[in-house]
């Protein structure tokens, strides 16, 4: 019985580590802008378009980095990747605490999308899903950004709280006194990756390396890199699977104007902005603990994502058809309740799709990397584009056209993932049957 107990403490330690880590690492290049967006293009002076070109340039090097990281995280233990990702993260969140220039933050920026990535995102995907085993991956993955989000939230109410008690309230202030208060808040974050690089050295176990499988009579190739790549690369639950994530990621992109267009569209202060956005984030975590659950015990995973991207379709919709005025702030806050429910639940799930789609678990990392390298584009394209629709909108005088033009965008996007999700569970129900590839 003892050590069963023990077997489970340490299960949860384990747990509790990876999904440290796993917010710990995005805090300090998107928390920023993410809560505070109003105080960060203030403090550095720049505009909506230039946060959107540093958005890029992380999403560019993010995106070489989930490629080039995947066969690594199928070779070296997340033990040790890990926290070296989140000790270089936080070296770069102290050197922004320094409010560096324009060109010093595409630097960081960069250097962002290479430290949180490269040997951090494919190993902790692989640790969650070994964690999970064979029947419970939506619950691990559930569990996993469920956690991420209740620290995130955590952590976003804590700093909307303090930051506006430093920038006094609900106004504006001094601008210096709003630029020392940014520059705490970046050192602070610096520090929550650097704890999380000591839980996860101390309590994430090292698992034994694998190597991937592609001989006839189920022998270990330990020189079939290329041929594991190009198994996956004529997967089409591959690309599937990154066509779903796309649509997904770039619902969730939005959510960082969600305050900006609060302000926008409703009149509401800095302050009121950041607390509404910090409240929403405590949604992710029900909504991917739920997900999880609901994709374990009753729907499978693919219905559940389509049923997420109807709920996106819906409220992108009513969006659109509503006029926004300050009396109808309660329902911009229930429209909001219900797409970041929709789309928590989505990146909660996605990546329980590795399993239903029955990828070998030595090609975890490998997968990973294409379908990242894949899905998560919109860490290239949605910050530019919000970024320049939102500007160009603003200097015509009427900014809410630019928005209405990003929830066209993401209706679109959405009805994608839909059909994506749908021809999964098909593809699924083929191999099942032993028709299928």
């Amino acid at each position: 019985m003892k050590g069963k107990l023990d077997r489970r403490h340490h299960r949860s330690l384990t747990m509790l580590s990876l999904v440290l880590a796993g917010e710990a690492v995005f805090i300090p290049p998107f928390h920023p802008g993410r809560y505070f967006k109003s105080s960060l293009l203030s403090t550095f002076s720049i505009d909506e378009f230039q946060l959107g070109q540093l958005g890029a340039v992380y999403g560019v090097v993010a995106m070489a980095c989930y490629f080039l990281g995947g066969p690594l995280a199928d070779r070296f233990s997340p033990r040790k990747l890990v926290p070296a990702s989140l000790l270089a993260t936080g070296l770069g969140g102290l050197y922004m605490s320094t409010i560096p220039s324009f060109t010093g933050l595409y630097v960081v920026f960069g250097f962002f999308g290479a430290s949180t990535i490269f040997a951090f995102w494919a190993p902790l995907i692989r640790a969650t899903r070994e964690w999970g085993g064979k029947d419970r991956q939506g619950r691990a993955f559930g569990i996993l950004d469920s956690g991420r989000g209740l620290a995130a939230a955590l952590l976003a109410a804590i700093a909307a709280y303090a930051f506006g008690m430093m920038v006094c309230g609900n106004a504006l202030g001094d601008p210096a006194r709003e630029a020392t208060a940014m520059r705490m808040l970046l050192c602070s974050y610096a520090g929550c990756c650097f704890f999380a690089a000591v839980c996860v050295w101390f309590f994430v176990p090292d698992p034994k390396p694998v190597a991937c499988r592609t001989a006839d009579d189920g022998q270990t190739d330990r020189v079939g890199t290329l041929r594991c790549l190009m198994l996956l690369l004529r997967s089409p639950a591959v690309w599937l699977q990154a066509v779903v994530i796309i649509a997904a990621y770039s619902t969730f992109k939005m959510f960082d104007y969600y305050g900006l267009y609060s302000e926008d569209a409703y009149g509401l202060t800095r302050t009121e902005s950041a607390k509404v956005v910090a409240y929403l984030s405590f949604l992710r975590v029900g909504a991917a603990l739920a997900a999880g659950w609901v994709a374990d015990r009753f729907l499978g995973v693919s219905p559940s994502i389509q049923l997420c991207f109807g709920l996106l379709i819906a409220a992108y919709a009513m969006f659109l058809f509503v006029p926004p005025n300050r009396e109808l702030v309660w329902f911009m806050i229930a429209n909001m309740v219900v797409s970041c429910a929709a789309f928590f639940a989505l990146r909660g799930i996605y990546f329980a799709l590795l399993e239903e789609s029955g990828i070998p678990k030595e090609l975890t990392g490998t997968a990973v990397g294409i379908i990242c390298f894949v899905g998560f584009t919109p860490e290239i394209f949605m910050p530019l584009v919000t970024g320049w629709l939102i500007r160009d909108a603003r200097s015509s005088g009427n900014v809410l056209t630019g928005y209405d033009q990003i929830f066209w965008i993401l209706i679109v996007l959405s009805l994608l993932g839909l059909l994506a999700a749908a021809a999964l569970r098909w593809l699924d129900s083929q191999r099942r049957s032993g028709e299928g590839p």
